[in-house]
């Protein structure tokens, strides 16, 4: 085993803003969202990332939910991965007002 830090939870250590996180919790896999759960959820509280956090809930919660025609995630986690879009799509219309 080594010592080397998750890229994922590298990038969301370094993270500067919410957008970022969203960005990095959305592409992550899955198997080291579910794995590292305990880690990404202490980011998201230690930069007040409260979506992010929902996020990660709604991923685990999802799991146990019956699938419908093999799709699982439901309304919760759609509900959250949408949220997350928002907070990307937010920060890059601030960004786009921002240029001259």
């Amino acid at each position: 085993m080594t010592n080397e830090l998750d890229p994922d939870v590298k990038a969301m250590r370094d993270a500067e803003g919410d957008a970022a996180r969203a960005e990095i919790l959305l592409s992550a896999p899955v198997r080291t969202l579910l794995r590292l759960r305990e880690v990404f959820v202490g980011l998201c509280r230690r930069a007040r990332f409260d979506e992010g956090e929902a996020y990660l809930d709604a991923l685990r919660d999802s799991l146990d939910e019956r699938r419908y025609r093999g799709v699982s995630g439901g309304v919760v986690l759609a509900r959250a991965t949408t949220t997350l879009l928002g907070v990307m799509e937010k920060a890059s219309a601030d960004v786009a007002g921002c240029e001259p």
